[in-house]
C-alpha cells in the first residue's frame, strides 16, 4: 500500500513538473496553425529627400538621414498598387527635391516596398509670399518709458 502512494505521488508530481515547465517557459509553443501562418513584415518609416523617381520601375530613391548611426544614406524604394499617398495622388506628381515620409516593409525577396508616402512638396520662388519676407523698413524704436520722480533721484 504505501509502495502505492509513493508511486501515485511521484507520477501526480511528475506531470505538475511537466506541465509547469510548459505553461511557465519563455518560448512560445506554436500549434501546427500558427506555424503555417505568415508573420507580416514590420513596418519601417523613414524622412527624406527624394533624389531620383523610376517610373518605369516604380522605384524611388531617397536620401535620408540614419537616425542610429548618424550618417546619411540612400535608400531605393520601390512602389505597388497597394501603395497609398498623402498630398499628392499618385508617384507621377512627385518631383526631385521634394521631402516624403514613408512608411516601408522589407520584403522577403529583400525589396523595400512602400506602404504609404506622404509628400512634403518644395516650395518654389513663386510660391513665397510677399507676406513671408521681412520688410526692408528700419525697426520702429521702442518709445522710453517715463521715470517716476524716485528713479530719477536714485540712477
Amino acid at each position: 500500500m504505501v509502495l502505492r502512494r509513493s508511486v501515485a505521488a511521484i507520477m501526480f508530481f511528475s506531470i505538475i513538473f511537466i506541465s509547469a515547465n510548459r505553461v511557465f517557459s519563455q518560448e512560445v509553443i506554436k500549434g501546427p496553425a500558427e506555424q503555417q501562418a505568415v508573420a507580416e513584415p514590420e513596418i519601417q518609416w523613414l524622412w527624406g529627400e527624394v533624389l531620383s523617381l523610376d517610373a518605369g520601375n516604380n522605384e524611388i530613391t531617397v536620401k535620408y538621414l540614419d537616425y542610429e548611426n548618424d550618417v546619411e544614406r540612400e535608400i531605393t524604394i520601390a512602389v505597388d498598387e497597394k501603395t497609398t499617398y498623402e498630398n499628392i495622388k499618385s508617384l507621377n506628381e512627385l518631383k526631385t527635391g521634394d521631402n516624403a515620409s514613408i512608411d516601408y516593409i522589407v520584403g522577403a525577396d529583400g525589396r523595400n516596398i512602400a506602404k504609404n508616402i506622404a509628400a512634403e512638396q518644395a516650395e518654389s520662388p513663386e510660391e513665397i509670399l510677399p507676406s513671408d519676407v521681412m520688410s526692408e523698413e528700419e525697426p520702429q524704436a521702442m518709445p522710453e518709458a517715463e521715470m517716476t520722480p524716485e528713479e530719477e533721484d536714485n540712477p
